[in-house]
């Protein structure tokens, strides 16, 4: 899916703000429908710094948002319904993150294999009158390969999954979320806000002030509840920080 029509299936999810003419930014959009995310576009999540990445998810730590990136490619392919890694931020694709908004269901990469997290096996299996050993001899696996998943030592890969959701259905699913661990404040260096801090209230503070820029964290903090600052030519120290 091109980046483009990927933000115009999103204007039609919840309340989207889009950041525009920012050389340098932190984010592309921010995004809220039952829950806030930030989001990153790139053709090719390969080329995102560590250090990027890092203030990308402490940005969304603040505003108590789930970073996202969306990107185009990504370690040669991104598989569609699959969830990978780039220093700790999700990385899918935008049919994927459209698909995730509808019930929080995807596969996760992990070292080279797909796994999907499931749930409540067992009683979903009983109210299903199958024993184990039945449903080993559905799955083709054995016995103690259920008693695996049922117990959460091992996760199912993703053709394993839809052998389990023909059987059993969709209720075996685990939904998945990407929370960060909340802080306080964050220093960003990029737009379209260069400081992120909370204190009654979350407060986004850009120290410049051109146009877009303003226009940009207007945006942004009506998206995400937030009190935008233009701080252009003051001390930190009068914020409190």
């Amino acid at each position: 899916m091109e980046l483009r029509k990927f933000v115009d299936k999103l204007k039609n999810k919840g309340d989207l703000a889009e950041v525009k003419d920012e050389k340098s930014r932190s984010f592309d959009l921010a995004f809220v429908e039952d829950r806030a995310y930030l989001i990153k576009m790139v053709g090719n999540a390969d080329g995102l710094s560590k250090d990027s990445l890092d203030a990308f998810k402490k940005c969304a730590s603040v505003v108590g948002a789930e970073p996202m990136v969306v990107s185009k490619k990504f370690k040669k392919q991104l598989v569609k319904g699959v969830v990978y890694h780039r220093y700790g931020v999700p990385v899918m694709d935008g049919e994927t993150f459209l698909k995730y908004l509808e019930d929080k269901h995807v596969a996760l990469a992990d070292r080279g294999c797909i796994k999907v997290p499931i749930e409540n096996l067992r009683e979903i299996r009983e109210h299903h009158n199958l024993s184990r050993n039945l449903l080993a001899e559905k799955l083709d696996v054995t016995p103690e390969m259920v008693r695996r998943y049922e117990e959460g030592e091992a996760a199912p890969s993703k053709e394993m999954a839809s052998k389990l959701e023909d059987i059993l259905g969709k209720d075996i699913f685990s939904e998945v979320y990407f929370d960060v661990k909340s802080s306080d404040r964050a220093f960003i260096g990029r737009g379209p806000f260069e400081v992120a801090f909370k204190k009654e209230k979350t407060f986004l503070v850009s120290l410049k002030d051109h146009k877009e820029r303003i226009k940009n964290l207007e945006k942004v903090s009506d998206v995400l509840g937030a009190e935008p600052v233009v701080a252009k030519g003051k001390d930190l120290k009068d914020l409190g920080l």
